[in-house]
């Protein structure tokens, strides 16, 4: 189990491995005896941000290396940093390199030769055969020559300027390597995604099995906010080393995205259709008459969905309906572009703890003009679209309920409630809330409307009354609770959030959760829709007995994965049988009853 929370350790050892690179040694035991080549650590810089970075060495004894490019504000004020300083590290994340096959041939380009030294060393106590191909513009940027040399690989270099052995490119190297009879069992490749998208085509052409570590935005580390997505992938999660064959139908090569989830162009020749995705087959939920609801006049396979802010793109919420999400529910968005907070954003809330988080992401989203590509893929799911938007002003409101009206969309989820924003004040503010809500269902209108609200305010069922008054079709509860975790050494906040706050999530929600649900379903003549804490088929008949219709599982898809979906399914159904019940809305409110 990786360690989920910024820990700070003391740097041991700091060494300039090239003109761009510095690398970084620490001891930690609990990271290093887990890590594996191809993974990689969070790296914090107290006070500034944290970041991804792959794991160049780590040892038994507890030895962790981390090369670090200066190549931004945070890995610049890095390079400042002196033997004794303090580093927040987290992790190991993600899947690594598998080696196979007696002869591989690993490409480096740049300081992706830092995962491949870990990789190279972990083959050679294997016995194998590795030759390496190191590409950079000039000799001074090679990194881990000598390092491989020692380790035993044969070692190939080629630069652009000549100043190493081979004029050119590296991938040209790899081509007349080949060309020259070399043969190899296996590829694995790092570096530049152009220069990766070339060697998968060389190497594809000559039928050899290859491996590739891919660079994408990470923010949370663990498979929660899905900012590094790659064609529904989480490459926090699901990689950052994929099987070339994996990528061959995503956005690989051609787009990535930014920090607020927007698509841009990979290549310098932005083209129409540059940007679209490759579209998913249409999928056709399962027919589950035991589970199937109405809610809001939307039918419903099975009442269990994603909660926002899980998954920023259209495939990520494509893979939740055929892991067996009967809805889908987008990530918050609003009028315009947004960030969101430096890192730390999301991590567990002590090592190890009983699956309790805390985040402040800053509602990072594309816009909502630019969020109908992500619709797209995620229509092709075949279930219910919720989409969850966000604003501080009536006017603001009304601009992001126009366009989202023009999307194929079955649901409105309003999220008046982030505990960390400047928008919290519109859950503040009952008066403000009203006129959002009559604005927006003025535009949208026929389409559903649901107010998410948290515990944050005092009186929940006051504000969700308030919000079923001006128009609300649905109530969501509940949000985050607003939490401000802090590193009792440097005795300063976690989380990147300016001010420190975030939102508490994940099994510390579950019980409140449950009890402001019931409270609301006491006053409301209108649906809930419960989130917080959901884990369990057990909690899912807990929240229906106390008046819930809907459920949205979060932090649960943290830990559990999206098998989450299936398994909470088959439970209910079992649930359901054993007792006796015709369908899952014979539990709703059954604690009133009773």
């Amino acid at each position: 189990m990786p360690l989920n929370i910024p820990t700070l350790h003391r740097i041991e050892e700091l060494k300039k491995a090239s003109s761009e690179v510095k690398t970084f040694k620490f001891h930690s035991e609990e990271i290093a005896k887990q890590s594996e080549p191809g993974q990689f650590v969070m790296v914090w810089n107290p006070g500034i941000d944290e970041i991804p970075i792959s794991i160049a060495d780590a040892s038994p004894d507890g030895e962790l290396e981390v090369a670090i490019a200066d190549a931004g504000d945070c890995t610049h004020s890095l390079h400042q940093k002196q033997v004794g300083d303090l580093i927040g590290l987290r992790g190991p994340y993600g899947k690594g390199f598998s080696l196979h096959g007696e002869r591989i041939c690993m490409v480096a380009g740049g300081y992706g030769a830092a995962p491949l030294r870990f990789a190279a060393k972990r083959a050679k106590e294997l016995g194998k055969h590795v030759v390496v191909l190191e590409g950079a513009k000039s000799s001074a940027e090679l990194l881990y020559v000598k390092d491989f040399s020692d380790l035993g690989c044969e070692v190939r270099d080629a630069t652009e300027d000549g100043s190493g052995s081979y004029r050119g490119l590296v991938t040209e190297l790899l081509e007349a390597l080949l060309a020259s009879g070399e043969e190899f069992v296996q590829v694995l490749t790092c570096g530049p995604e152009l220069m990766m998208e070339r060697v998968c085509e060389i190497t594809r052409s000559e039928r050899i099995p290859t491996q590739l570590s891919v660079e994408r935005i990470i923010k949370c580390g663990c498979g929660a906010c899905g900012s590094c997505d790659l064609g529904g992938y989480r490459v926090c999660k699901d990689g950052p080393v994929f099987d070339a064959e994996e990528l061959e139908r995503t956005e690989f090569g051609r787009w990535k995205r930014e920090k607020s989830g927007k698509r841009i162009s990979v290549k310098p020749d932005i083209r129409a259709g540059a940007l679209l995705s490759i579209p998913p087959s249409r999928f056709t939920p399962e027919y589950e008459p035991l589970l199937k609801t109405e809610v809001c006049g939307v039918n419903f396979s099975n009442p269990i969905a994603n909660a926002a802010g899980f998954g920023v793109s259209g495939k990520l919420l494509y893979r939740y309906a055929v892991a067996g999400a009967g809805a889908v529910v987008t990530k918050s968005v609003g009028r315009y572009e947004r960030e969101g907070y430096p890192n730390p954003t999301f991590f567990e809330i002590a090592p190890h703890s009983s699956h309790s988080y805390v985040n402040a992401m800053g509602l990072p989203n594309p816009g909502i003009k630019d969020y109908g590509l992500e619709i797209e893929d995620a229509k092709h799911a075949g279930v219910p679209l919720i989409l969850s938007i966000f604003g501080k002003s009536v006017e603001e409101c009304r601009e992001v309920a126009k366009v989202a009206i023009k999307y194929p969309i079955d649901m409105l989820e309003f999220n008046a409630s982030c505990p960390h924003t400047d928008f919290v004040a519109v859950e503040n503010n009952p008066k403000l809330l009203s006129g959002i809500i009559k604005e927006i269902r003025s535009i949208v209108h026929p389409i559903p409307i649901a107010v998410k609200i948290s515990p944050n305010v005092g009186d929940p069922a006051g504000l969700a009354m308030t919000a079923e008054k001006a128009g609300a079709d649905a109530i969501t509860a509940i949000n985050t609770v607003i939490a401000r975790p802090i590193d009792h050494t440097l005795d300063i906040p976690i989380l990147g959030n300016p001010t420190g706050y975030g939102g508490k999530s994940g099994k510390d929600l579950t019980v409140g959760g449950k009890r402001v649900v019931f409270a609301l379903y006491e006053e409301l003549k209108i649906p809930v829709i419960a989130v917080g804490g959901i884990f369990s088929a057990k909690d899912v008949i807990e929240y229906a007995r106390n008046g819930a219709s809907l459920f949205q599982v979060g932090s649960a898809l943290v830990c559990e994965g999206l098998e989450i979906f299936s398994r909470i399914k088959k439970e209910l159904k079992e649930y359901l049988i054993a007792n006796k019940y015709k369908n899952i809305g014979e539990v709703v409110g059954e604690a009133y009853r009773r």
